[in-house]
């Protein structure tokens, strides 16, 4: 049974208030983020106290929630979107059983159930104490492409063995890896889609989104993964957040890492910079030839 507590106002309304549980075993505890698909927030099994990581799907526009009210999210009046919400909202659980399958592989976090209440989706997750690559290099300045290397590589296996099972990630940056303990951990696959049934991406993030998620018939795959990985690397080890793509197709202006000083062997930089291929027939295509190269020496 969900508990409903009164909102003192500080909370927004959109968002699940302390102490509402869910499926009768997870108690939420505040909220760690959100973003235009969901809401992931930090909990607590009712059982033991330890801690976890709830995503919420709740796609932005298209629903509404007054939790005061209710913890039930409401679609918006269209019809449209309303078969779109419910379609998206399928999908997630299905991404969701995906995943599962790969909890115990490095470079992921591990998905520990998931399922359907308040006329929406979760997702809970372990939760991660560390802090994101993006927030690591805005603290501690560029890292080693030794340090890149060590941290990524096991990103791209995963990633490797997602594309082999039809599922793209169409997410991946700094602020979408986690540090913690020395290794790395690719988190937030709400935009994670089939390769089979790709589509134009709604959310993107510049510097990082290669040029066919801003076309609404552009062709997605491995590659596109590839592209956001490598400039996600890029920015790791120069500091700089790469150019974005549309502007690249016009004027590719991008210097190569060791051009801004940056100490890196020329066949990884070459790889690199391979895999920031402004179009897909520029691009390297799978991760296993990166990961080739980078296996030599690393």
């Amino acid at each position: 049974m969900t508990q409903i507590k009164m909102n003192n106002g500080d909370i927004p309304m959109h968002h699940l208030l302390p102490g509402t549980v869910l499926n009768g075993k997870y108690i939420i505890q505040s909220v760690i983020g959100e973003g235009g698909f969901g809401i992931t927030y930090k909990a607590k099994y009712i059982d033991d106290d330890s801690e976890i990581a709830v995503k919420e799907y709740y796609p932005f526009g298209y629903v509404n929630r007054s939790n005061y009210v209710s913890n039930e999210v409401s679609t918006n009046v269209t019809q449209e979107r309303e078969e779109l919400f419910f379609a998206s909202k399928n999908r997630f659980i299905r991404e969701a059983e995906i995943l599962s399958r790969f909890s115990d592989a490095p470079g992921i976090v591990k998905i520990l159930d998931y399922f359907e209440e308040n006329n929406t989706a979760y997702i809970v997750m372990e939760y991660l104490e560390g802090m994101t690559m993006l927030r690591y290099v805005r603290e501690n300045g560029p890292m080693s492409i030794e340090k890149a290397a060590e941290l990524t590589m096991p990103i791209m296996e995963l990633l490797s063995n997602l594309h082999k099972n039809d599922v793209i990630h169409r997410d991946i940056s700094p602020d979408n890896i986690m540090i913690c303990d020395d290794c790395a951990k690719l988190i937030d696959f709400g935009m994670a889609c089939p390769i089979s049934t790709y589509s134009a991406s709604v959310a993107l993030k510049p510097g990082y989104a290669p040029e066919e998620q801003y076309r609404k018939k552009g062709e997605l795959g491995s590659w596109t993964d590839v592209y956001s990985l490598c400039a996600t690397i890029y920015k790791c080890i120069t500091g700089i957040t790469p150019e974005d793509s549309i502007s690249r197709m016009v004027e590719d202006k991008i210097k190569k890492p060791s051009e801004v000083g940056v100490e890196i062997n020329s066949e990884i930089e070459n790889v690199i910079m391979r895999g920031m291929g402004v179009t897909k027939m520029q691009r390297i295509e799978k991760f296993d030839e990166i990961l080739e190269v980078f296996e030599r020496f690393f």
